[in-house]
C-alpha cells in the first residue's frame, strides 16, 4: 500500500531531526553570536541606565545590571550601587534553527532554493530567538532577583504584565510556531501537493 505524501514527508523530517539537532548543538556557540549580539544593541539601547553589560559566554549570554542596595549585606552595604551577574541559556529558545532546517531539507526543492530559503529563515530566526532571550532577561531582572532591581526600572503595573506576556510567548510559542510559519510561506505550492484538501479548505 503506497504511503502517502504527508506520510513520507513527516518520516523525511523525523530522520533528518537528530543529525541536525546534533551539528547544531555541536556549533552551539557559533549560533549564540548573532543572537547575542541583537539581545545585546536593543536591551542597552532601551535600558543603558539598569543594564550594564550582555555578553555571550559559551552558549550563554550573560547579563549585568546596576541597583541601588535598599538593606545592607555581607557583599553590599546599604545605599551603595552594586551590579547583578547571571546567565540565560539561549539554547532554551534556538531549537526552532534544527527544526527548520530539517523541514527545509526534506522538502523536494532545487538546492539553489533550499540555501536561499534556509538563509533568509534563519535571519528570521535570529530575531524569534533574541525576543525570547530578551524577555528571558527582563523577566529574570524584574522577578527573580528582588525588589532592588526592578526597581531601577520604574515599570508600571502594564508593562510589568507585558514583560511576563512576551516571556511566556517568547518561551512556549516562538520557538515551535515560527520555522514552521516561514516554511509554510516559501512553500505554498508544495502544500497544495502534500495536503490540497486542507489548502483548498483554509
Amino acid at each position: 500500500m503506497p504511503r502517502s505524501p504527508v506520510t513520507l514527508f513527516f518520516v523525511k523530517v523525523l530522520l533528518w531531526l537528530p543529525v541536525i539537532f546534533a551539528a547544531w548543538y555541536f556549533m552551539a556557540i557559533v549560533a549564540t553570536w548573532p543572537v547575542t549580539y541583537l539581545v545585546k544593541t536593543a536591551l542597552m539601547w532601551l535600558f543603558p541606565d539598569v543594564i550594564s553589560l550582555i555578553k555571550q559566554s559559551g552558549y550563554m549570554v550573560e547579563a549585568a545590571a546596576y541597583y541601588t542596595a535598599q538593606n545592607a549585606t555581607a557583599a553590599v552595604p546599604q545605599g551603595v550601587t552594586a551590579e547583578l551577574v547571571f546567565e540565560v541559556n539561549a539554547l532554551s529558545y534556538g531549537y526552532c534553527v534544527p527544526l527548520y532546517t530539517a523541514l527545509i531539507l526534506a522538502t523536494p526543492s532545487e538546492e539553489g532554493e533550499k540555501w536561499f530559503r534556509w538563509v533568509f529563515g534563519m535571519l528570521i530566526l535570529q530575531f524569534s530567538q533574541a525576543w525570547g532571550v530578551s524577555f528571558d532577561i527582563l523577566k529574570s531582572l524584574l522577578f527573580n532577583v528582588g525588589p532592588e532591581v526592578a526597581q531601577a526600572f520604574a515599570f508600571s503595573q502594564w508593562q510589568l504584565e507585558a514583560v511576563a506576556l512576551g516571556y511566556q510567548f517568547g518561551y512556549l510559542v516562538v520557538p515551535a510556531v515560527t520555522p514552521v510559519v516561514v516554511w509554510m510561506a516559501f512553500h505554498s505550492d508544495y502544500l497544495k501537493t502534500l495536503a490540497p484538501n486542507l489548502v483548498q479548505q483554509g
